[in-house]
């Protein structure tokens, strides 16, 4: 399977916008969410995929020239610094992950350690789709190899229903960028009205930043960084204005693969930085299955193992 069937395999997603703890240095805040909060991740079955974005700041520059009458700009406090997002194949496998006493009491509450404000929305239905992918590497691991963002949506308030709004984005907006030849990665989410986060965080807000809550994402990587300004003329031409009030680019510095196709990768298993060392010092007995399987026990089948039981 290559990327887009894997990613198109699942009928629910979970994305979470996170904003780190002033307190903590960014940094740490990031390799925490990685190398220690992370992995968890890679403990409980039922998850089909799981990665991480670390974001960069807004960029508005990309709209050239920018369409009137929506905003590009976001405040400073109100741009997250990561993205988790999560796929599961079934409802099942979702209620399998959120009653494991790690999902359940464990990850909830170690978010408090590095998280200082997180908005969690669940998407079902199969609203969500990967429309293209040439990149294909579903266990991406670090810089991605082309310009990357996650492309939010606000909703232009009183434009439309959310249901309309979804049609809009996942039914023409995503299928005619992706047409775009400079377009190598597109994936839409529809997102629900935030209401309160769908992930349980102990001793961390829930609260949006501002009233601009997201109604989509798309995640997009592009051959070079114009092909954004040829999407907006096509996309302005057909009235954008009229149902989106904002739009907000955020740069994909890293991403990190924690769980693909139901199985925890190398990282997921072991921390990233454990993994780097490992192919730097050409330790390749280190990655066989049989060791892997010998050091992490059923973690290591992931989605498989949770079939087995069931």
């Amino acid at each position: 399977m290559d990327t887009a069937e894997i990613e198109n395999a699942a009928e629910l997603a979970l994305t979470a916008f996170c904003w780190w703890r002033a307190d903590v240095p960014r940094e740490t805040c990031e390799a925490y969410w990685r190398d220690v909060h992370g992995i968890m991740f890679a403990r409980v079955p039922g998850l089909w995929q799981y990665r991480q974005l670390r974001l960069s700041p807004n960029r508005p520059d990309l709209w050239r020239p920018p369409i009137p009458g929506i905003s590009f700009d976001a405040s400073d406090e109100a741009q997250p610094h990561g993205i988790p997002h999560a796929l599961f194949l079934s409802e099942s496998d979702l209620v399998a992950f959120g009653s494991n006493p790690i999902a359940d009491e464990i990850i909830p509450n170690d978010a408090r350690n590095f998280i200082g404000r997180i908005g969690a929305l669940l998407s079902s239905s199969r609203g969500g789709r990967t429309f293209v992918d040439r990149i294909d590497h579903p266990e991406l691991q670090g810089v991605p190899p082309l310009p990357t963002f996650a492309v939010c949506f606000v909703a232009r308030a009183g434009a439309s229903s959310t249901e309309a709004f979804h049609r809009y984005l996942t039914t023409h907006i995503a299928p005619l960028w992706s047409e775009h030849p400079g377009v190598m990665r597109l994936r839409v989410e529809p997102l629900p009205p935030y209401d309160r986060s769908a992930m349980s965080s102990p001793g961390v807000p829930h609260r949006w930043p501002n009233e601009e809550t997201y109604l989509g994402w798309i995640e997009l990587a592009v051959r070079e960084e114009g092909v954004i300004s040829d999407l907006a003329a096509g996309a302005a031409a057909d009235g954008l204005a009229e149902r989106i009030g904002a739009i907000h680019t955020y740069p994909v510095r890293e991403v990190y693969t924690i769980i693909s196709a139901g199985r925890p990768t190398e990282v997921g298993l072991r921390g990233y930085p454990a993994v780097q060392t490992i192919i730097a010092a050409g330790a390749d007995d280190q990655r066989s299955e049989t060791l892997l399987n010998l050091l992490f026990g059923d973690a290591v089948r992931g989605l498989d193992q949770l079939r087995r039981r069931n």
